[in-house]
């Protein structure tokens, strides 16, 4: 489920914090990154039984108008297109996602007035109208507005994202663009032919792998800020330090490490990351700036022979 970007990012904002507090711990600072990034399936995970919640209040709204004096008879025969969704179906009996929401003690039941409030902004939303102007389905329009749903409704629901940035200090905006991402990814992949044993995203790629990354990124960095500072000091003589963004300076750190002591990932790839990650953190000049000095980092490590990388071609891509 995480990329090897999105561990960058949680390296670089832990770091962030890091060097901001005088409390220097790094045992703390290992098990509040990986702390968060667990998190980050639970997220996941907690926006995966959304539909759940909202096919449910749906049944009790159609028993309700069945009760009344003088139901109509769209009370009477109302469209269950959406509580009878296929996709969803296969969520909520999803035998993976079952044990790891009991595992993780997640739920909405403590949510029960912003599940109503949104599920009243789905039926009055275009899409939802849409996909309910007709009785006819399919697995594949099912699937559709299932997708619609993370990817166009919920985001235009401002309270309900700021009701679930407030549950938690891991779960901003960031974090929920990238899982919604994620759980589209997921119900892309589910087909007719899917049963409830259908796997759902890992939070790594490969375990051993990938939490070795983010370790040795944070030790590494950690390790080896003095020199990397005089090392980013002597290409920004130039530059009056104190006005150079912290991030910008932590990017840089973020990646010399990487292009000194990963001796596996290329060049290019740590460049364009980084590159990537001033744009996305810092001012609208830093992707500019960064480039430039990280640039001229590279030849001087090439130079020195600091910069050894394993691997055919590693060092120039």
């Amino acid at each position: 489920m995480l990329s090897r970007r999105f561990l960058r990012v949680k390296v670089f904002q832990a770091l962030y914090s890091y060097f901001q507090s005088e409390d220097r711990n790094m045992k703390k600072l290992e098990s509040e990154t990986f702390l968060s990034l667990e998190r980050m399936h639970d997220l996941y995970l907690f926006f995966l039984i959304l539909g759940q919640e909202l096919t449910h209040l749906s049944e009790l709204r159609m028993e309700e108008a069945k009760k009344k004096r003088l139901p109509t008879d769209e009370d009477l025969n109302p469209n269950t297109k959406f509580i009878e969704n296929k996709v969803l179906a296969l969520l909520a009996k999803n035998v993976s996602l079952k044990k790891q929401i009991n595992d993780n003690k997640l739920s909405w039941s403590k949510d029960k007035e912003l599940m109503i409030k949104f599920s009243a902004f789905v039926r009055e939303h275009e899409l939802f109208k849409e996909y309910m102007s007709t009785r006819e389905t399919s697995f594949a329009e099912d699937k559709k507005f299932v997708i619609d749903l993370y990817k166009k409704i919920i985001p235009d629901f401002e309270l309900l994202l700021s009701e679930i940035e407030d549950k938690s200090i891991f779960w901003g905006l960031d974090e929920m663009d990238f899982v919604l991402s994620m759980i589209i990814k997921t119900i892309k992949r589910f087909s007719e032919d899917s049963t409830m044993s259908e796997p759902l995203l890992p939070l790594y790629r490969d375990t051993k792998e990938d939490k070795q990354f983010v370790r040795d990124l944070l030790s590494k960095v950690v390790e080896n800020d003095k020199a990397n500072s005089q090392l980013i000091a002597a290409k920004t003589k130039n530059w009056d330090v104190e006005r150079i963004a912290m991030v910008d300076i932590l990017l840089m750190k973020l990646a010399l490490t990487e292009f000194i002591y990963f001796k596996s990932v290329p060049v290019k790839v740590t460049l364009n990351e980084y590159i990537e990650l001033s744009k996305w953190y810092s001012t609208p000049k830093s992707k500019v700036f960064v480039n430039g000095v990280l640039d001229k980092l590279v030849l001087e490590l090439k130079e020195s022979g600091e910069l050894k990388k394993m691997g055919r071609g590693l060092l120039e891509n």
